[in-house]
């Protein structure tokens, strides 16, 4: 007979964020069971209530299966047995314990000795062996016993440990939750929480010119122990609040606030006709197969929305509700997965073909509509059809209702575009400072666009030109159709089975730092013809330049003249040196003469070299502060 599971599934919400709320209504005759894998048993008695909604029983306890081993638990009460030998382990289990054993020859009552096993020529043959009485033991036949009753009490509890254990094991991970109900009830309710795989959604485009039928399914796993059966299904992208231990001090501060924000969101639900929930268009028919996941192709640069257009996207996101529910009832075995059709709908499409940079020579082939479904559309892979046919997938990214969609799926293999480029440079001008001057040069590269076709038609291509910080593009002859920080687009027309070409002008400004001391009188002789730089600013320049020039001039000459009186004075010291141990007479009186002479002309030249060298300092100096004097004004008049 298998378990009672009381009242049936009625609605399940699968969420984005892992989890599955369940609910089950009905009628229940006594108590029931709810199956749960061993993993999901914490979250299910944190989550889980029960109460009775109409009728006269009442909800006594919730029992459920410990989360231990149950193999651990049998094992170390000595009653986990091998196949096979469970007689003989429940009798060995037994011994010393008071047993009634009802066989062929009637009931015989005594304490348990032990099992005794033998093997003849007929088979096996099995004897329990009881003590009735004083000196008195009872071999019993096992063939002929066909019940054993356990009249000791701590012997029935063992029983019990042995039954609910094993039936625990035999179930593998599977828990059970047993709601002890006291009577018949007409409706009880039971809520849980339970761990689920995330939902996901997957659309299908199917164009037919201007009108394309838009489909979308979810992708949804039962994660219960047990088949859904025409359930109410609910997918829910809304973050759940949730509690932690640390948040209940601040639940009263907070109570009020989610009262009144609550009230506005719905006031403004109200006011823009947005129901509580989404409710899908009609089915699509029967549930198929969960099919294998290709790889996404989500191109982010198809969204070209300004910050100010993302903010109040942002805010319309806030305000619409984030539930898609299945139109009908839904059927899913256990563990099973299933495709569910949430939405089918027609939309106006549009194709564009855009051209990007670094995405191949061939640009792609982009559908484009508003999202006038009446529902928030979630991200989700997206295959296209185009009159029946197979012709590419890519991604459909979250957008509000109004909000415009793009759907990126395939090359246009009979477009191919390419770029050219020149780069231009100028003098642009020259910018003072006090540690040095800037020159700036101004930079365009003009890039040339060249699109050809094949299409025995006029094609429309969109080229996309990237921005980049600091730089402007400005198109030749051509309007942007778009324009975003990011890039620019413009559109382009081409002849059948010809080409076309567009122009852009990008410009920045590009600066070199130069110290004062390294510019050169043909630098600015330069900077003079080009005429972009003020006359009077390149006189005191150039006479910052002479003064500058003049000083290092006088200053290398003082280090010269400071380098040979150092060469002098050491020499001076040799000699004096040389003085201090010659005597007057002979040949070393001679040589004596001679050193004294040296030194009287050697001090004849210390003298003008030093005062050479004071006045060298001095015009270095001056030369200096007439510089400093030149750049001041030069500071002054940038």
């Amino acid at each position: 007979m298998g378990r009672n599971l009381g009242p049936r599934i009625r609605r399940v919400v699968l969420s984005k964020e892992g989890l599955a709320h369940v609910e089950r209504r009905g009628s229940a005759d006594g108590s029931f069971e709810l199956p749960f894998g061993r993993a999901e048993l914490g979250e299910v008695l944190r989550s889980l209530v029960v109460w009775v909604e109409r009728g006269e029983g009442r909800t006594t306890a919730l029992a459920f299966d410990a989360p231990e081993d149950p193999d651990a638990v049998l094992a170390e009460k000595k009653l986990r047995f091998e196949p096979g030998t469970t007689l003989r382990g429940i009798v060995h289990a037994a011994r010393g314990r008071r047993v009634r054993v009802a066989g062929s020859d009637g009931p015989i009552e005594g304490e348990v000795l032990g099992f005794e096993e033998s093997t003849g020529g007929q088979g096996p043959r099995r004897w329990l062996l009881l003590r009735t009485g004083a000196g008195q033991i009872e071999v019993v036949d096992m063939a002929s016993v066909r019940q054993i009753e356990l009249a000791d009490p701590a012997l029935q509890g063992s029983l019990d440990v042995l039954v609910n254990r094993g039936r625990t094991s035999a179930g593998g991970d599977g828990r059970a939750v047993r709601v002890v109900l006291a009577g018949r009830v007409e409706d009880v309710r039971v809520l849980y929480v339970v761990p689920a795989a995330p939902f996901q959604l997957s659309y299908r485009l199917a164009l037919a010119g201007a009108e394309a039928r838009l489909f979308a399914f979810a992708l949804v796993q039962n994660p219960l122990e047990e088949d859904l059966e025409d359930v109410e299904l609910v997918l829910s992208s809304a973050q759940a609040a949730a509690a932690s231990s640390d948040s209940y001090a601040r639940a009263d501060r907070q109570r009020d606030d989610e009262t009144e924000n609550a009230t506005k969101l719905e006031r403004t639900r109200r006011a823009h006709g947005q129901p509580a929930t989404i409710r899908a268009a009609a089915p699509l028919g029967t549930l198929v197969a969960l099919a294998g996941r290709a790889p996404e192709r989500i191109d982010e640069a198809d969204t070209m929305d300004t910050e100010q257009a993302a903010a109040e996207l942002a805010a319309a996101a806030a305000a619409e509700p984030r539930e898609w529910t299945a139109e009908g009832p839904v059927s899913i075995p256990r563990r099973g997965a299933a495709m569910v059709p949430v939405l089918a709908t027609s939309v106006r499409v549009r194709k564009e073909r855009i051209f990007r940079e670094g995405a191949g020579p061939s640009p792609d082939l982009v559908l484009c509509f508003d999202n006038d479904t009446g529902v928030r559309l979630e991200e989700g892979r997206c295959a296209v059809y185009d009159e029946g046919r197979y012709v590419g997938e890519s991604a459909i990214g979250a957008a509000t209702r109004g909000a415009p969609v793009r759907v990126s799926f395939t090359k246009d293999p009979g477009v191919r575009c390419h770029r050219t480029s020149r780069k231009d440079t100028t003098f642009a001008g020259l910018a003072f400072e006090a540690g040095g001057l800037i020159e700036q040069r101004r930079v365009e590269e003009r890039h040339v666009y060249c699109v050809r076709s094949d299409h025995s038609t006029a094609v429309d291509v969109v080229v996309e030109v990237p921005r980049k910080d600091g730089r402007t593009l400005t198109g030749e002859g051509i309007t942007p159709i778009v324009e975003t920080p990011r890039a620019m687009r413009f559109r382009v027309e081409v002849p059948p089975r010809g080409e076309a070409k567009m122009e852009v002008c990008e410009a920045w400004t590009e600066t070199t730092r130069l110290a004062y001391e390294s510019i050169e009188p043909g630098q600015i002789e330069t900077w003079r013809a080009s005429g972009r730089v003020d006359a009077a600013q390149l006189d005191i320049l150039s006479e910052l330049s002479r003064n500058v020039e003049e000083a290092s001039r006088f200053e290398a000459e003082r280090v010269r003249l400071d380098r040979d009186l150092v060469d002098i004075f050491t020499r001076h010291g040799k000699i004096a040196e040389q003085l201090a141990v010659l005597r007057d007479a002979g040949p070393e009186g001679a040589l004596r003469a001679r050193y004294v002479s040296e030194l009287d002309a050697m001090q004849q030249r210390i003298n003008p070299m030093e005062a050479e060298m004071r006045r060298l300092r001095d015009e270095a100096d001056t030369r200096r502060r007439a510089a400093e004097r030149a750049l001041a004004s030069l500071a002054r008049s940038s």
